[in-house]
């Protein structure tokens, strides 16, 4: 225990001097302000009619973006990290310490979920507690209200998405040789922040809403999104049911992509 506590202050101090990491634990209160302050602020100086279908399908896609991107951005720093111990040979490095190189890889993937988790907690939360009427509106004739959502429904959704983390993490740490060619696969793989709002349309209102399940950040974010219209249609699943099957995914992928990384990283050094 006292050697990865040793290692979390290492970890820490290391995130720390790189200003790229660093801003990964601001961007909440970032995306927090811009989302619930800025854009509303914009919206409503251009004198754009807040209970129009167009506002609201705006602010909604901005919502989806917010929901999505927590889990995605933790991610990345997540690939990062490994990237740089895969670049800097840290992980041969751990091979011959008491800490085995699965015990790291899974370590650092537990403290980048935490730092997920959180920022999610603050960007949603500081939504409900701050900024409730920018995202209470009216889309297609049905109310959506952030307030619809309660607290450990956040908290749920928080810890179910933020799964996402080692999923991403340790996916494009496994496909990609280096740092360069990480960075290249997360600007390819953004765009799985981006399916979610798919759903929007009406092509994806029934049971082709299922489609989209591949990307595993679907799941979570659709049961928010239905929370918050506090309506559904027969194609869809509960809040839980959601839930349940993103856990299941998430958890899934992330642990075949850790596998792989490890194994690809113990084939390296041999």
């Amino acid at each position: 225990m006292n050697a990865y506590l040793k290692l979390l202050r290492y970890e820490f101090k290391t995130l720390l001097k790189d200003p790229m990491n660093s801003f990964m634990f601001v961007y909440p209160f970032f995306m927090l302000f811009m989302v619930g302050f800025i854009i509303p602020s914009i919206f409503s100086r251009s004198g754009i009619d807040t209970q129009s279908l167009e506002y609201g399908f705006a602010m909604i896609l901005i919502f989806i973006i917010v929901l999505a991107i927590g889990g995605f951005i933790s991610g990345s720093l997540l690939a990062f990290s490994l990237l740089e111990n895969k670049d800097e040979q840290t992980i041969k490095a751990i091979a011959v310490t008491p800490i085995s190189v699965i015990g790291y890889v899974v370590f650092k993937s537990i403290y980048t979920f935490v730092i997920g988790v959180f920022g999610n907690l603050v960007m949603l939360l500081g939504l409900q507690w701050f900024f409730p009427d920018a995202f209470t509106f009216s889309y297609n004739g049905i109310i959506f209200g952030i307030d619809n959502v309660s607290l450990i429904q956040v908290v749920v959704f928080s810890i179910v998405s933020s799964l996402l983390t080692p999923t991403i993490g340790a996916l494009i740490s496994t496909i990609a040789k280096n740092k360069i060619e990480g960075f290249a696969l997360m600007k390819s793989a953004g765009i799985i922040i981006f399916v979610p709002a798919l759903t929007l349309l009406p092509t994806f209102q029934d049971w082709k809403q299922y489609l989209l399940g591949i990307v595993p950040n679907f799941w979570p974010v659709k049961a928010f999104i239905n929370q918050a219209f506090a309506s559904s249609n027969p194609s869809d699943l509960s809040f839980e049911g959601y839930m349940l099957i993103g856990t299941l995914l998430m958890l899934l992928v992330a642990t075949l992509s850790i596998y792989f990384f490890i194994k690809r990283a113990s084939a390296e050094r041999g």
